[in-house]
């Protein structure tokens, strides 16, 4: 199909795209590597009087270490996120490795996935899981905001209509840690039907020091599973601790029925995929807990 018309518009640095979306509001649509956005044109599902193009953008390109957390640039690729934090940040990498495929993944990014709110999007639970904060900013000024509040619905976020996302903000997880994605998908490189990333901290005699589970396509966002990741700490994370913690998971699942699956095969499908993120978040965690120190 063909998309409706629009003024295409291509800004040479921050501060004037920031010019434009004060000027255009809600009547501009931002384009980073457009993977969403141009589908959704195409299909009329949205009507932009003017598409600003921001994939010129350098300086949201970077990617830094800072102490004890990694800062990523809103136009950093899920390509980049796949092949350079594998050793920093390993669960956002596998999350952004699960994306449709390389093509895809060389041009979307993560300020772009995490603004469209899709809630079968797979970089959201990692995020949502290593607790990120999103750096948001205006004509007016800036403002961080927790992942947790940044989505408020299906394919929408608390952005204002004059408002971009320009970094996020990934905390190193505390003591050793094991970490995991894992979605069902009708194909390799499809949406999730259900999505689930875990993240378990151990204590040095192997005690679950932390846990965080949270979850994709089960509900109007993707969300955090508090009571699952709650009743994991302070156990030795055997794996009927895992089972129990997977069904408080699936507790929160409020899917829906779509072409992919039905209402009632993700309500009966989300312990299962959380069971195997636990699972093999633990496993890695306690293989780096046992592995010899480096020399």
């Amino acid at each position: 199909m063909i998309p409706p018309p629009f003024e295409y518009l291509t800004p040479d640095s921050l501060p004037e795209t920031l010019a434009l979306l004060r000027q255009y509001g809600d009547e501009a649509r931002l384009m980073a590597g457009g993977q969403s956005l141009l589908p959704m044109l195409k299909l009329r599902l949205i009507r932009p009087r003017v598409i600003i193009d921001i994939g010129g953008l350098r300086e949201l390109t970077d990617v830094t270490e800072d102490g004890d957390s990694v800062r990523l640039g809103a136009l950093v690729t899920e390509r980049t996120l796949e092949r350079t934090l594998e050793e920093r940040q390993p669960l956002l990498s596998e999350a952004a490795a699960s994306i449709g495929d390389v093509h895809i993944r060389n041009l979307g990014t993560i300020g772009g996935t995490l603004s469209q709110a899709d809630p079968s999007g797979d970089l959201a639970p990692a995020v949502l899981a290593l607790q990120a904060t999103l750096t948001v900013r205006s004509a007016g000024g800036s403002r961080t905001i927790a992942a947790h509040e940044f989505f408020s619905g299906p394919y929408d976020t608390c952005l204002a209509g004059d408002e971009m996302v320009t970094h996020v903000d990934v905390p190193d997880p505390a003591g050793v840690r094991g970490h995991a994605y894992v979605k069902l998908a009708r194909r390799a490189g499809d949406y999730a039907v259900v999505g689930a990333a875990a993240l378990v901290s151990l204590s040095p005699d192997g005690a679950c020091r932390d846990c965080r589970v949270a979850l994709c396509a089960v509900g109007p966002t993707a969300l955090v599973c508090q009571a699952s990741g709650a009743s994991l700490r302070g156990t030795g994370l055997t794996d009927s601790d895992l089972a129990e913690a997977a069904v408080l998971a699936g507790r929160d699942a409020d899917p829906v029925s779509d072409v992919h699956a039905s209402a009632e095969y993700r309500r009966q499908m989300t312990p299962v995929v959380a069971v195997r993120a636990l699972t093999r978040a633990r496993d890695r965690a306690r293989a780096r807990l046992d592995a010899p120190p480096a020399p």
